[in-house]
C-alpha cells in the first residue's frame, strides 16, 4: 500500500556556469544589492552569497570546476609606479633631487584592462592592495 505524503515535493535546480558567473558579476559590483540581485533572477539570497563568496575565495563558481587561480600561477611583481606631489608652492624653488619613495602621494597600479591609482595611500592601504592582488592571506 502506498502512501500518499503531504510534503512538496521540490526538484533541485541547476544553474548553468555561465548563468552563475553572470549573476557573481552583477553581485560584484559596488553599487550591488545581492539580495535585491538573487529575487530578480529566482535565486534564494543565501545561495547567490555563497557563490559570490566561493568566487572570491577559491576563483571559481563551483566547487565540481577546477579553481581558476592555479597553483602553478605564483604571485609575482606587480608594476608600481611612485609618483612625487608635483604641487609646488610659488615661494618655493624647485629643487631637482631624486624623489624619494617614503614622499610619494600616488599609488598606480596597472592591470589588463586599465588602471588604479590612489591618491595619498595609507601603509595600511597598500598592505592590503598588495594582499589582495596576490592572493595572500593576512598573518
Amino acid at each position: 500500500m502506498e502512501q500518499q505524503s503531504s510534503w512538496p515535493v521540490e526538484t533541485r535546480r541547476f544553474f548553468s556556469n555561465e548563468f552563475k558567473l553572470r549573476m557573481v558579476e552583477l553581485a560584484s559590483r559596488p553599487d550591488a544589492n545581492v539580495a535585491q540581485i538573487a529575487r530578480d533572477n529566482g535565486l534564494n539570497d543565501n545561495l547567490l552569497f555563497k557563490w559570490l563568496r566561493l568566487w572570491q575565495r577559491e576563483g571559481r563558481i563551483s566547487r565540481r570546476l577546477p579553481a581558476t587561480l592555479t597553483p602553478q600561477l605564483k604571485a609575482s611583481l606587480l608594476p608600481v609606479e611612485l609618483i612625487p606631489d608635483t604641487v609646488q608652492q610659488e615661494s618655493q624653488v624647485p629643487v631637482m633631487a631624486e624623489p624619494s619613495p617614503l614622499n610619494a602621494t600616488a599609488c598606480r597600479v596597472a592591470f589588463r584592462h586599465g588602471e588604479m591609482t590612489l591618491e595619498n595611500p595609507s601603509p595600511e592601504l597598500l598592505t592590503i592592495l598588495i594582499r589582495e592582488l596576490t592572493g595572500r592571506t593576512a598573518t
